[in-house]
């Protein structure tokens, strides 16, 4: 699927498709032996501008081969070492899993105990508490309707151990529940703050001295780090993002549950044989049955009907090269983690980059070289009519965070059609809204066909006539709507920017009034500012008071005054101006910009402070 922006060129849309395609028809041959992967992982990080890179492959009996390429800093020519500690980022959320069901096999709670009878003083705001309140479970697979992290709760000026009940107390903006927990994923980070909170609160210390205690050691991972000072202090990774490998800064966390940790590939194989062996390989840390149970898809209304690819508690399903792998991933500014594995074959691999630019492509090395020895690819499924009660429009109603409202409102949105035995979805507009290509495989089962087509990771959801309402594809909800709802609000956008465009162009001297076309055109700039303002925000940068995040709240506060002013303007200027067209283009142009602030302020946009969202 995929979910393309409504600022890219449609030919650069075309043109990145095709380049897929392209790549795709020249896949490279398999690695055949470690020398032959480590080229071809090399390989992958001079075309992406990875400075450096660290792996490990395993089985249920132990590592089957590691290595270490390039540089830990570009900026100072440090070589990476096999001890060289990276970023995990989300991979974090599969330890602080481990100790959460520690506690429950304690009994000490169960997965659907309230987290309102846990944490009493958490600020959750949850409409549908009566008959539907946020469970344990819904924490741990992603199901609260939970928005996820806003930019103020990231980073702290100074390191903090702990704390992550008072964190969210101060900043209590992602709790609100945005749908009725348990039917729709939606990955919040904001779900494991919580999980830490209980951890501490339990326990009475903080979440690194727990999950050290608990989780790393028992599972020999020794050389894993929570604390960033500690972690910098030796042999670690710089971030690194862009073409160029800029350093990238790395503020501490506010919060460290959700994705604080330091460790190297070995560690991290020694987590992924922990899943892999059902928890035989560490004794004592969790039961067998409990480490089978996390790796089920356990969350929305996809698993109750029948899914088994999606998240599971700290695990998430993912597709590599048209093979399902479970375990976890990991991303953080200038950094990004891999590790899965496959319950099958009985294998895994691990790898950790010190650079946000790609993980998928550097992945791929990896997959091939363990399916070229042990024969992972399975075959494609068969596939059959999908049955009647699919076609219509359907739109995205889960956006992970509510910042993206809008555009998710407005793109995430596309007809689906059957075709044979396949179910499509096509975007209203060339290159705006979503697209994908899918194999119905049985059972109102889908597999994306960009994904290899033999993963059944989507599932039509029918209502008790047995007309499709929903379908789920990967965690991403579309709801049945209709043509007016979907084609009308992206209409609507599309035309008021044209005609607001217009709007500076034709003769200085035809109007009368010359505010009547210099309110709009103020108006047209303002919005520009803002868009080049947000251009140039970076996620470190979100949550302070800089020149961008001014620039997005005086330009989007100015934008909707400018167009009223515009608008009365042209209104009482009307019966003086002789120039028909100057004067029907700028009254349409202010009428289009005011329909454009509608939009903002209907999703809370305009006058938009970042700083205190």
């Amino acid at each position: 699927m995929r979910f393309i922006s409504a600022c890219r060129f449609v030919f650069a849309s075309i043109s990145l498709a095709a380049a897929s395609a392209a790549m795709a028809a020249a896949a490279p041959v398999a690695p055949s032996d470690p020398a032959a992967l480590r080229a071809a992982l090399a390989q992958v990080m001079q075309d992406n501008a990875i400075p450096g890179a660290t792996y490990a492959l395993f089985d249920r009996k132990g590592i089957l081969l590691s290595d270490t390429i390039g540089l830990a800093s570009a900026n100072t020519g440090t070589r990476a070492t096999p001890a060289t500690l990276f970023r995990i980022g989300s991979i974090s959320k599969s330890v602080t899993a481990i100790a959460i069901m520690q506690l429950i096999e304690q009994g000490r709670f169960n997965l659907q105990t309230p987290v309102a009878d846990l944490l009493p003083t958490a600020p959750i705001k949850n409409p549908y508490a009566k008959e539907a309140p946020v469970r344990i479970v819904h924490l741990l697979t992603h199901t609260a309707g939970l928005d996820d992290t806003h930019p103020k709760a990231f980073f702290s000026p100074t390191e903090r151990r702990g704390g992550h009940l008072p964190a969210l107390i101060a900043h209590p903006e992602p709790l609100q529940v945005r749908w009725r927990p348990g039917t729709s994923q939606s990955y919040s980070n904001t779900g494991y703050v919580l999980l830490g909170a209980i951890l501490e609160a339990h326990y009475r210390q903080p979440w690194d001295e727990v999950v050290k205690r608990q989780v790393l050691l028992p599972l020999d991972m020794r050389h894993t780090l929570a604390l960033a000072s500690a972690a910098m202090a030796g042999d670690h990774a710089a971030a690194h993002a862009g073409a160029r490998m800029r350093p990238m800064p790395m503020p501490f966390d506010l919060t460290q549950a959700q994705g604080a940790l330091w460790s190297n590939a070995q560690d991290l194989a020694r987590l992924g044989r922990f899943f892999l062996t059902d928890g035989a390989s560490a004794p004592g840390v969790l039961a067998p049955a409990t480490v089978a149970a996390m790796q089920r898809q356990q969350g929305g209304l996809s698993a109750l009907a029948g899914l088994d690819y999606g998240n599971g508690l700290g695990q998430r399903n993912r597709v590599v090269d048209g093979i399902r792998w479970q375990g976890h991933s990991g991303g953080v500014m200038g950094a990004v983690a891999s590790m899965h594995y496959d319950t099958q074959s009985g294998t895994g691999y691990v790898l950790l980059l010190n650079s946000d630019n790609t993980l998928r492509k550097a992945e791929l090395p990896l997959v091939r070289y363990l399916d070229a020895q042990y024969h992972l690819a399975t075959a494609a499924p068969q596939t059959v009519a999908p049955g009647a009660g699919v076609e219509g429009w359907f739109r995205n109603v889960n956006p992970r965070i509510s910042l993206l409202a809008l555009p998710t409102y407005l793109l995430g949105s596309g007809h689906v059609t059957v075709e044979g035995n396949d179910v499509r979805i096509t975007p209203p507009l060339p290159g705006m809204g979503m697209e994908a290509r899918l194999h119905h495989v049985g059972k109102d089962l889908l597999a994306d066909v960009d994904d290899g087509g033999k993963v059944a990771n989507g599932i039509l959801l029918r209502d008790a006539a047995g007309q499709v309402s929903r379908i789920e594809l990967d965690g991403v909800m579309l709801e049945r709507s209709s043509m007016p709802g979907v084609v009308l609000p992206l209409a609507s956008v599309l035309l008021s920017v044209l005609l607001l465009v217009t709007v500076p162009f034709g003769r200085r001297k035809a109007l009368r009034h010359p505010w009547s076309r210099r309110w709009p055109t103020l108006a047209l700039l303002t919005l520009v500012a803002a868009a080049l303002c947000a251009s140039q925000l970076q996620l470190h940068l979100l949550a302070e008071l800089s020149w961008q995040t001014v620039g997005v709240f005086v330009s989007s506060a100015l934008f909707p005054l400018l167009a009223l002013l515009g608008v009365l303007s042209n209104v009482r200027g009307w019966r003086d101006e002789t120039a028909t067209l100057a004067k029907y283009r700028c009254l349409l142009g202010s009428f289009a910009a005011v329909v454009l602030a509608g939009w903002l302020a209907a999703f809370q946009l305009a006058g938009f402070a970042l700083w205190a969202w």
